[in-house]
């Protein structure tokens, strides 16, 4: 398989959008993979890519729109092709779009783009993106389930198992997807038949045990890195925390991995990702303080670079001190020549908190930022940021409220973690912190979900709220 169609098939969706020129030369690129790889997995590759951006379409949905895209594609790439085909069926396709009776994806948003006309139309329909909270991860199918879908159908088992693991990473490059569907729908070819072979689904389930490590870890990261908002400094916190790092040196590691993040997470081609992630290991494991890290940091280092940084995320982090760096709530944050003042204020802060995940972490260092910002904007700023003091501390306070709850709940039965919660809080109160917890609590948890739940334990926690 060729990851590098899936840029081009990108391309595919937002038909129209350049120059003549530019239009001509995807096309002319589009085909060439159309021939190479054929019109089956195309049409897989598209499918991931609506999955991805409509994961709150039906299957049938999704597969209606994946279908007329790969039907433009293969009627525009015949020889005889009248040149302007591509850009008129992109203009049909957005068409179907806005009618009243569409069988394509209803996406949030779908009414304003249709209000529009022409290249704006196709333009405002390419950019939608799905916002809302994730969905839950795919539940691995017992073996059973997977050769009783797998026998009554094997003709679409493969687009129905790409359609609901893409519409649930959709984040990640679309090529890993892809890759996780063609080990997954051999694994069923070979133990399907003639009965459940139970020994051959334990041999392929464990071959693909490290690659699903993997993709749990990537999604997570991805998911954190398309939707908090203040991920960088949650970042540098964790570093600090996890390896004892100095501000400087937790930021620079935390800023070559959220970088290489931003550039390839979005991007369909898995090579982005799978360069970045290589390079980084090196950075992490040959540029750490080599007597600070433990015994079980070197032992993931000496994994292979895919599986070191799953092994990383796994250990346990510690809370740190930084008195002779710790930086009090001044004018002094806000100076052209402390340009990096509120960063190395916000690291000091978190950098104390080891339990708490980073959805949660980085919505309230993100709630101390906007207000220190919003402080050095003011025409005084000291008499702001006295003003502000008090809510600062807080802040503060809660992130140790948060860090001993984490603690607390790993640690307690859930009946048991339900009554220590209702005995320091309100009734009102209760029921967002216990959400919180079992939600947001384990290392790999949601970004948008825990970030709507902390921010609701911010605003019933007394008056932490602006």
């Amino acid at each position: 398989m060729r990851n590098t169609a899936l840029i081009l098939i990108s391309a595919l969706i937002v038909p129209a959008l350049l120059a003549d020129k530019g239009k001509n030369y995807t096309k002319e690129n589009v085909c060439q993979e159309l021939s190479a790889i054929g019109i089956e997995k195309f049409k897989e590759m598209v499918t991931v890519l609506y999955s991805q951006k409509f994961p709150n379409g039906t299957f049938e949905e999704v597969k209606c729109v994946a279908d007329e895209m790969t039907k433009l594609a293969e009627k525009c790439c015949k020889d005889d092709a009248s040149p302007d085909c591509y850009d008129k069926g992109a203009t049909e396709i957005s068409e179907k779009s806005c009618g009243k009776d569409s069988p394509f994806p209803k996406h949030p948003g779908i009414e304003q783009c249709c209000t529009l006309q022409g290249h704006e139309r196709k333009l405002c329909l390419a950019s939608l993106r799905y916002s809302a909270d994730e969905l839950p991860s795919l539940l691995e199918p017992t073996n059973e389930e997977i050769c009783t879908e797998y026998t009554k159908d094997e003709k679409d088992y493969s687009v129905r198992y790409v359609y609901e693991f893409a519409r649930r990473h959709r984040n990640i490059p679309a090529g890993f997807v892809l890759n996780a569907t063609q080990h997954h729908v051999r694994m069923a070819e070979r133990c399907c038949r003639p009965a459940v072979k139970i020994p051959c689904f334990l041999q392929e389930r464990l071959q693909m045990e490290s690659s699903n490590i993997f993709l749990r870890f990537l999604s997570n990261v991805c998911n954190n890195q398309v939707n908090l908002k203040s991920y960088k400094f949650g970042l540098s916190a964790y570093y600090g925390n996890l390896l004892g790092l100095s501000f400087e040196e937790a930021s620079a590691i935390s800023s070559r991995f959220q970088s290489g993040l931003e550039k390839c997470c979005l991007q369909p081609q898995t090579e982005c990702i799978i360069e970045e992630l290589t390079s980084f290991q090196k950075v992490l494991c040959s540029e750490s303080k080599q007597d600070a890290i433990s015994e079980d940091f070197r032992k993931c280092c000496m994994k292979p670079a895919l599986d070191t940084l799953p092994c990383v995320d796994d250990l346990k982090r510690q809370p740190r001190q930084y008195p002779h760096v710790a930086i009090p709530v001044s004018s002094k944050l806000c100076e052209e020549v402390q340009i990096r003042g509120i960063d190395r204020y916000l690291f000091v802060t978190g950098v104390k908190h080891a339990s708490i995940t980073l959805p949660v972490l980085t919505t309230v260092l993100d709630r101390i930022k906007s207000t220190v910002t919003a402080c050095c904007s003011s025409a005084d700023v000291t008499a702001c940021l006295t003003e502000k003091e008090s809510k600062l501390k807080k802040t503060t306070a809660l992130l140790s409220k948060l860090d001993d709850t984490c603690s607390q709940y790993f640690k307690l039965d859930l009946p048991v973690f339900k009554t220590l919660i209702q005995r320091e809080r309100g009734e009102t109160q209760v029921q967002a912190w216990v959400h919180l917890a079992t939600s947001c609590c384990s290392q790999r948890s949601p970004a948008q979900l825990c970030q709507k739940l902390t921010e609701d334990v911010i605003k019933y926690d007394d008056d932490t709220s602006v």
